[in-house]
Parts: C-alpha cells; sequence; structure tokens
C-alpha cells in the first residue's frame, strides 16, 4: 500500500499550485465563462447593503436595486411591480389595487464606470419614489424591462412590504433530537394573533422560515403544532430544523495592489486582472473552526475609494477545488449571493483530470465575497451544501421568519410579521 507522508504531500502541493499557476492560460478550456452582461444584480433595505430587501408600509424606507450593464450600447431600462403571494406566485389583483402611479416607469439614474479596464454603466433605482408608490404589504417583483422591447424581461428581483401585526416569539438552539445534535440548528417559534381575528390558523396564516437567504434553508407553511386562546405554537420535537453547515469561504479583491486572504496570485493581462485564489479545502471532515463571514453575501468596496459603484473594476477570479475523480451522476457549483443563490451553467464548475480539480472563472466586481460549493444531483435536481462544507450546530447562521395573512375572501396575501435571529445572539 502507498502511504503519503507530509513530506511528500508537501512536494505534490507545491508542484500542484506551481503548474495550476503556470498553465492559467491552457485551464481556460476547462474554465467556464460568464456571457451575461448585466452583472453585480443587487437589492437590499436603502442604507443597508447587506440587509435583507424588507421595508414597512406607509414608512420612509425604502429599497435600492442596483446593477451594471458591461455592454459595450448599454440599454435604455424600465421597470415595473409585481405582486405575489407567499410562493411568490402572481397575485390575482390588480396594479392599481397596490400601486399608485405609473405601472412602468425609466430608470433614468446611472452612471458610467471611471477609470476601469472593464467599462460598465452603473444603474440605481429606489422603491418608492415620485413615479410610484406601494399600497400593500406583501411580496413583489422588480422585473426590469427593455424600454423599446419592453416584452423583453432582463431580469427579477425579490422584495417585501411588511405590516408589523403581530408579534413572534421565537429563539434559536441545538436541536433536540439526539442524531442531529451536533449538526444541526432549531428554531422555538410561536405567534401571538392579536390584533387579527384569525378564523382558521391552518389556512389564514402562512408561516416561512429562511436560513441565510437561502432557498436550500427553507421551510414554507409550517403549520401549528397546538392553539391556546391567543397563541399559536409552531414548534415541536422535530420541526423547523436546519442543518449547520459550515461558516462560508470568503476572498478579498478590493485591493489589486496587494494578495489578501485565499489569494494565490493577482495578474494584469490584456483585458484586465485576474485572481487565482488558492486551492479550497475539502471541509467535510474538519473540525469546525470559527471564521467571520456575512452569511453567503458579498460586499462591494474598493481599497481608499467611497466611489466604489462606479470605480471597481471587474476581475477574472479563477476557483480551485482539488478532488481526487470526478463524481458521478453529479454537478458541483460555487454558490452564493454572488451567484444569486441559483445554480446555473455559469456557476458550474468543470473537473480537470490534468489538474485533478474542479475548476471555474466568474468575473465579478471587486468587494468581498463569501461562497460555498454545493454538489448538485443530476437526477433528482437535490442540491447537497454538506459535501464539501461538513455540517456543525456551532455554525453562525441568521435566520428570518414570515408570517403572511390572507382573510377569508380576500385575493391577496399580507406580510403582518417577520422577525430575525442570529445563533450567535441571544434573541
Amino acid at each position: 500500500m502507498f502511504t503519503v507522508t507530509n513530506h511528500t504531500f508537501a512536494i505534490w502541493l507545491i508542484t500542484s499550485l506551481s503548474i495550476l499557476s503556470a498553465n492559467l492560460s491552457a485551464a481556460k478550456p476547462c474554465l467556464q465563462s460568464q456571457e451575461n452582461k448585466i452583472n453585480t444584480v443587487r437589492i437590499h433595505k436603502t442604507g443597508s447593503e447587506l440587509s435583507e430587501p424588507i421595508v414597512g408600509l406607509g414608512g420612509n424606507e425604502s429599497i435600492t436595486l442596483t446593477f451594471d450593464d458591461l455592454s459595450d450600447s448599454p440599454l435604455n431600462y424600465s421597470y415595473t411591480l409585481i405582486h405575489c403571494a407567499s410562493d411568490w406566485s402572481e397575485s390575482k389583483i390588480n396594479k392599481s389595487d397596490y400601486l399608485d402611479g405609473f405601472e412602468t416607469n425609466p430608470i433614468n439614474e446611472y452612471q458610467s464606470s471611471y477609470s476601469t479596464t472593464v467599462p460598465y454603466t452603473h444603474y440605481k433605482l429606489q422603491i418608492p419614489n415620485n413615479d410610484i408608490k406601494i399600497k400593500l404589504s406583501g411580496n413583489y417583483l422588480i422585473r426590469v424591462l427593455d424600454t423599446y422591447n419592453p416584452e423583453r424581461i432582463i431580469f427579477e428581483k425579490k422584495f417585501m412590504v411588511v405590516e408589523n401585526l403581530l408579534t413572534l416569539y421565537a429563539k434559536l438552539r441545538q436541536a433536540i433530537a439526539p442524531e442531529r445534535k451536533e449538526t444541526s440548528q432549531q428554531i422555538e417559534l410561536s405567534v401571538a394573533t392579536s390584533p387579527l381575528s384569525i378564523s382558521n390558523p391552518h389556512t389564514d396564516l402562512i408561516v416561512i422560515a429562511i436560513q441565510n437567504e437561502e432557498p436550500q434553508g427553507y421551510f414554507y407553511g409550517i403549520k401549528p403544532v397546538f392553539i391556546r386562546s391567543n397563541e399559536i405554537v409552531y414548534s415541536s420535537p422535530d420541526n423547523l430544523i436546519f442543518n449547520g453547515i459550515n461558516e462560508f469561504r470568503s476572498f478579498n479583491t478590493n485591493s489589486i495592489r496587494f494578495i489578501s486572504s485565499g489569494i494565490k496570485s493577482i495578474d494584469q493581462t490584456d483585458g484586465g486582472y485576474s485572481v487565482l485564489l488558492l486551492p479550497s479545502e475539502n471541509n467535510r471532515k474538519q473540525v469546525y473552526s470559527t471564521q467571520p463571514d456575512i452569511n453567503g453575501k458579498y460586499k462591494i468596496n474598493l481599497e481608499n475609494s467611497d466611489q466604489g459603484d462606479i470605480e471597481a473594476d471587474y476581475i477574472w477570479v479563477y476557483f480551485t477545488l482539488p478532488y481526487f475523480d470526478q463524481l458521478t451522476d453529479k454537478e458541483v457549483y460555487v454558490y452564493g449571493e454572488l451567484t444569486d443563490w441559483k445554480t446555473s451553467p455559469l456557476t458550474q464548475m468543470q473537473y480537470s483530470y490534468q489538474r485533478s480539480a474542479y475548476e471555474l472563472r466568474m468575473q465579478l466586481k471587486q468587494g468581498y465575497y463569501n461562497y460555498r460549493y454545493v454538489v448538485k444531483d443530476t437526477k433528482s435536481g437535490e442540491i447537497d451544501p454538506i459535501f464539501f462544507e461538513g455540517n456543525h450546530s456551532e455554525t453562525e447562521n441568521s435566520y428570518l421568519i414570515l408570517v403572511y395573512y390572507k382573510e377569508v375572501g380576500s385575493r391577496y396575501e399580507r406580510l403582518v410579521g417577520i422577525r430575525k435571529l442570529n445563533s450567535r445572539i441571544s434573541n
């Protein structure tokens, strides 16, 4: 039997890194190019870049949407708002029921990038504004359109408007079940129903719990366990259990002059800059280690600049995940807010038998990024975030609980309660 000593492993690792760096150009056929000219699409509460896109109904808060167009001839863009049910299907109500203003409006605020190797146009929109006001709570889609071809949808982003009518009592703990205690986190939840008159909690209320804004960490339509006079209890020993997974991986490209944590090299080419990340470790069997992160999100910033929106450059970032063989009937993806919490051909890693590693390149704007590796079963479509990341109850995670209310005879669902939790903060 062949035994790998520490010395042998060190030689292999150094040699592999040298080969990977030297053959960066040759590696490109194995790496996924990004063809989409719309990039860095972000939505959040105005003034808080890392916040959830949720504002109160009728208050002074607003939602900010930003995006970049990297095409040579940027388009004129317009937008419309669509009210949705809790499952994000379109509500069966007229736009005049939930909007005050014009149905479709232009996006008039934009700037050209300044002194970047990759030119782009940066667009910005705030909701509500002088053209449009929101009249109802609930889920909303911002649908961005080509102004001269409004049938062409460029992209959609979600946000929520809440009227805080209900009080939610919630806290986080380790999972109660012994077999999940070391790997999972559990929410204890109850809802005080006053001042609403709820005739049937099983149908009148829709309760959702989301981990880190991830579609994979999502419980929809949580059912009551028992009902008191003015309180509905949703928790039991075997429900509302989430995998803790692991802290997100991270890298920082806010400077192209210095190599920061997680980066192996920065190279300048004719087309701009390339950043080669250090090869990632397989964390599945690693002991849990506390690492600061921003729960899968990213933050655009540029060293020594307060105009990162238009001065931060676009850089090709190279991801490398060593693994001894290509997985059968499975695909590997880079995953997080940087991929819009989705798997797509643009974020799928390709396996290189020459370097025994999964690889991907993505064109990303300078900033601080979180990400993780997920494995997708090609037959079932199921996404596994644990295969390369591990699973720990100690992991710091944030949670969002949403409560929707549909009155008898109503044609839409109101968002009437929210609660935020964090596994490291006393809730």
